[in-house]
């Protein structure tokens, strides 16, 4: 698009501001040019002092293009500069602009009324914004300084004055001519300028120049550094405007434009500080400016020069930092220089480069220092007002310059961009053949033939890329190498090398595709066709959902779903089937089950084999109407696609954990049982009639713990009262403790509405279980009892439990003999002892006398305890201990009278006579062992008892009963015989056998 050829006419410029708060008007920043054209506003008187001004333009809400006027005045540039490409300048800017800033006070104005439009400390903020920014564009080699500055100037000018007389009068009053790198700022009252406009420049052609702004408000900043723009040279940042959409545009009859529909929109460029302006904001001057007035370091743009062949580049943020940013190329064709430059949220496009503004922008020089904006639309409705929100090219989008060069946007990034620019040229050929489906019982594919020649390299395989459409609308892209023969292509085309492609490309669904082939060429792809193919499989799989159905599950609510699914292409797998929840709140999830559950009906009904059915189970957390949506899934190769089996609404009514209270844990110690009685109250609101479980956590002070559970089934009318429900919710019971110190019991209401949010925590409690006092008591007397068959060691004494006074508690008697074995006897102090109760005031019976046998002779140590009848005691009691000795008992005394051989020649006895007296029961008769030891050496023992009438011996040793015996022992072999006589008497304690003597005879 040849643009220059403009640079004499008045661009006409707006600068919107319909919401400021000041002013319900739109704020008209108006431009006249110097020289002006036919029809454009002619000069007034003021044109003789060097200022030219312009006809006045009313603020109005919404300005039209016809109301807009020129808000930079300065003559303009030869008309041979106009070029393809150039810079206003012979050297980079550089210089400190001299700046003069004064607050006017106009005729028609007090000082009070100036000072608050026109604070001076405001217009210094404004002034010093500005120079930072252009600082930074001018890599700090320009610094508008300010020189010297006036509050308050009373002049002879008044409000109702036009711009361009304001500034004449003001100049002259201050005697102030422009030379180079000086400038003089003047801001008055009033929200605009007479014309409309928030700010306007008047320069004679050098660097700086005159600038007027009304009165202070969000526009004044990013207006004055505008100003300042143009009086460091600049024009307006414009933007194409074209009815027909096209992008880009040629030179032509058209008021220079070959498509008569085509204009210059100016100011508009909204991401440009010369273009549009906003409140606060002070976006990026455009490439195309900076290397029009050489700002940076001039390193910022890559100049890629005439692209002759494809070529890709990297953008980075151009408000940014950093050399080759941005770049220019130039078209092989027109010879016009194009501008590419990423605009993303950095530095002073942080703000602003949002959206469709955020992007990589195209933008060319224009006439008079202007630039003009390439948008992706160029339709007059791509603009809200003076605004638009589409100004940036995005990933994807392609621009084509008139000529016919592409700039494909690649990739964009908050950080980067990709950009390739493909040059005109011969777009590259080729057939799409064939399409065919190949189909085996397990797999399909798509087998895909033709060929593809790029003539910009004919002798080299280019690249084809094919497109495959699924049923379900996705498109998957394959790109293959055209490097199969194809003689018959070379000899039509009278080229060499493969050009052929042949591919097979897998399919997996059923139903319809469409393949579309596309030859890859240096310069243009071109499209080779498109096929449209058909996948016959099997049906969708068949099912039903049977039942929906809601339930408490592993104690949380839940909703139930049943039923079957068969897909027909697999009629005995068992498939998956998804289920859909949507949540009362509308949130919906899915889960995959799979139908594996046995259902003979179906396999019947249908006549397949396997397990087919479904029967699970999804959670409910929300009261409300649930959606509930089955599907069965196929897991056939082929099949035609999912099947819905159908959908429910399900009310779901999931009550509330149950409430309570765990009123109290009180210890009880009663002697017999020791217990922690616990009582309170529960009840579900989803059956508030309903008596409730409830759950005890009791937790003992070793940390163990044990559940206890009890029913909430007791009157409890205050808490009916309360909570306006029926039917019995208290809970009162008693849990046994067997360890002294610290419980903490725990209460928990077990719901039994058919839904709920789950059980209810009743709270916690500490008792403190505290033990009964120890046992009192005393051992009377331990003796050692030898006058009765067996010796006994006989413990007397008495005993109790203080806090279980009426009760005979336990007596336990340890006893360790001479051998150094110790061994324990229970016993019951239930004897009477009316002394005992009466000296402590008792009931019951507390005494105890038991006799435990002995078999030792020796020492023998005694200890008795009073044993605790509470279960939870501090202890037992030792009653006393006593040391006794068991004397061991005298020899039995006695003799053997005789010993003789008794009978016939053929049988033959010993008979042995004596006889044999225990000391110790001088009136028993005592066993005596006779042993007779045989002429073989071999010996027979014999028992007898002593038993026969002995007077003499009675008398003898003063004694009564019968002592004496006659034992008969028969014998065969012949030779001697020895008799002897022991006995081991009849008490206890004995230290060994007596022996009564021996006598040997002969056979």
């Amino acid at each position: 698009m040849r643009k220059l050829n403009i640079a004499a006419t008045v661009i006409a410029a707006v600068m919107l501001a319909a919401t400021l708060p000041q002013a319900a008007v739109a704020a008209v920043e108006v431009q006249a040019a110097g020289q002006v054209s036919a029809g454009a506003l002619a000069p007034s008187s003021a044109a003789q002092t060097g200022a030219v001004q312009t006809g006045a333009v009313p603020a109005v809400s919404d300005p039209s293009p016809q109301g807009q006027v020129d808000d930079f005045v300065r003559p303009e540039p030869p008309a041979g500069r106009a070029k393809s490409e150039y810079t206003y300048v012979s050297a980079p800017l550089a210089g400190t602009l001299k700046t003069t800033l004064v607050t006017v006070q106009l005729a028609d104005k007090t000082a009070a009324e100036t000072d608050a439009a026109v604070p001076m400390a405001a217009a210094k903020a404004s002034l010093s914004a500005a120079n930072r920014y252009w600082a930074y564009a001018t890599a700090g080699r320009v610094d508008i300084a300010l020189s010297a500055s006036r509050q308050l100037h009373k002049s002879a000018a008044t409000s109702k004055q036009s711009p361009a007389q304001i500034v004449d009068i003001v100049s002259q009053e201050l005697g102030w001519t422009q030379s180079s790198y000086t400038a003089l700022v003047m801001f008055i009252p009033g929200a605009y300028l007479t014309n409309g406009a928030a700010g306007m420049t008047y320069s004679n052609g050098n660097i700086g120049g005159r600038i007027l702004m009304p009165q202070n408000s969000r526009l004044s900043t990013p207006v004055l550094a505008h100003e300042f723009g143009h009086a460091l040279g600049m024009d307006h940042a414009n933007s194409l405007l074209c009815g027909s959409g096209a992008m880009d545009v040629a030179s032509g009859p058209f008021a220079g434009f070959a498509d008569a529909t085509c204009s210059i929109k100016t100011y508009g460029d909204n991401l440009d500080l010369m273009g549009i302006s906003h409140f606060d904001l002070m976006p990026e001057i455009s490439a195309s400016f900076w290397e029009m007035g050489r700002f940076g370091n001039g390193n910022e743009i890559a100049n890629l020069g005439t692209v002759s062949a494809p070529r890709t580049v990297n953008l980075k943020p151009w408000a940014g930092a950093g050399a080759n940013r941005a770049a220019k190329f130039t078209d092989p064709k027109s010879g016009e220089v194009y501008f590419l430059e990423l605009r993303t949220p950095v530095g002073y496009d942080s703000v602003i480069a949002q959206d469709g503004n955020r992007g990589v922008k195209i933008t060319q020089q224009g006439g008079g220092n202007s630039s003009i904006l390439l948008p992706p639309n160029t339709r007059a409705t791509a603009f809200n007002g003076y605004y638009s929100n589409t100004q940036a090219w995005q990933a994807g989008q392609t621009f084509t310059t008139h000529a016919g060069t592409k700039v494909s946007i690649d990739a964009v990034s908050n950080t980067a961009a990709t950009v390739t620019i493909r040059p005109p040229g011969a777009p590259a050929k080729g057939s799409f053949d064939s399409a065919a489906l190949a189909v085996t019982s397990s797999s399909a594919s798509i087998n895909v033939r033709g060929w593809a020649v790029d003539p910009a390299a004919a002798s080299t395989s280019t690249q084809t890329h094919v497109y495959v459409t699924a049923p379900d609308g996705t498109t998957t892209g394959h790109a293959y190498t055209a490097d199969k023969p194809r003689a018959d292509v070379n000899a039509a085309l009278g080229i060499s090398g493969n050009h052929g492609f042949q591919e097979s490309i897998p399919v997996k669904a059923a139903g319809q595709y469409q393949a579309c082939a596309y030859a890859i060429g240096i310069f243009n792809n071109t499209a080779l066709g498109c096929r449209t193919l058909t996948l016959a499989g099997t049906p969708a799989p068949e099912g039903s959902l049977d039942e929906v159905s809601t339930a408490m599950v592993s104690g949380k609510p839940s909703i139930k779903l049943r039923g079957w699914a068969v897909d027909r292409g697999q009629a005995s797998a068992s498939i998956p089937v998804h289920v859909y929840v949507t949540t009362p709140s509308g949130a919906t999830t899915g889960q995959a089950f799979t139908a594996n559950v046995p259902r003979p009906d179906v396999n019947e009904a249908l006549g397949v084999s396997g397990t087919h059915g479904f029967a699970v189970t999804v959670p409910a957390t929300e009261t409300g109407t649930y959606r509930v949506c089955a599907y069965a899934i196929p897991v056939a190769p082929f099949a035609a696609g999912n099947t819905t089996l159908g959908c429910r609404n399900v009310p779901v009514a999931v009550s509330d954990p149950p409430t309570g209270y765990l009123d109290s844990v009180a210890f009880i110690n009663a002697g017999s049982s020791a217990r922690l009685d616990v009582a309170g109250w529960s009840f579900d609101a989803g059956v508030p009639s309903a008596s409730i479980p409830v759950q005890l956590s009791v937790t003992a002070p070793d940390g163990s713990t044990k559940t206890v559970t009890t029913t909430a089934n007791a009157a409890r009318s205050d808490v009916n009262a309360a909570m306006g429900i029926a039917g019995s919710h208290g809970y009162q019971t008693s849990v046994s403790v067997t360890k002294a110190g610290t419980y903490r019991v725990c209460a928990t209401g077990i719901a039994v509405a058919t839904l709920t949010k789950g059980n209810g925590f009743l709270g916690c409690v500490n008792a403190t279980a505290t033990p009964a006092a120890r046992p009192v008591g005393y051992v009377d007397s331990i003796v050692v009892q030898t006058r009765t068959p067996s010796a006994v060691i006989t413990a007397s004494g008495w005993t109790y439990e203080p806090g279980t006074p009426a009760a005979s508690n336990a007596v336990h008697i340890y006893v360790t003999g001479p051998d150094g074995k110790t061994k324990g006897y229970p016993f019951t102090a239930n004897g009477t002892r009316p002394d005992v109760n009466a000296a402590f005031s008792l009931p019951g019976n507390h005494g105890f006398q038991n006799s435990i046998p002995i078999t030792l002779s020796g020492p023998y140590h005694v200890c008795a305890y009073g044993i605790s009848v509470s279960p939870l005691s501090a202890g037992n009691t030792l009653l006393g201990c006593r040391d006794v000795v068991a004397q061991p008992a005298a020899p039995v005394r006695g003799y053997l009278d005789t010993a003789r051989l008794s009978g016939t020649s053929t049988s033959k006895s010993i008979v042995a006579t004596g006889w044999a007296m225990d000391p110790g029961f001088t009136s028993q008769s005592v066993p005596v062992r006779v042993t007779v030891k045989s002429p073989d050496s071999s010996s027979k023992s014999y028992s007898a008892l002593a038993n026969l009438a002995r007077p003499d011996v009675n008398r003898a040793l003063g004694v009564t009963g019968n002592h004496g015996y006659r034992a008969a022992l028969p014998v065969k072999a012949r030779g001697k015989y020895t008799v002897c006589v022991s006995s081991a008497g009849a008490g206890v304690l004995r230290t060994g056998v007596s022996a009564l003597g021996c006598q040997s005879l002969t056979y």
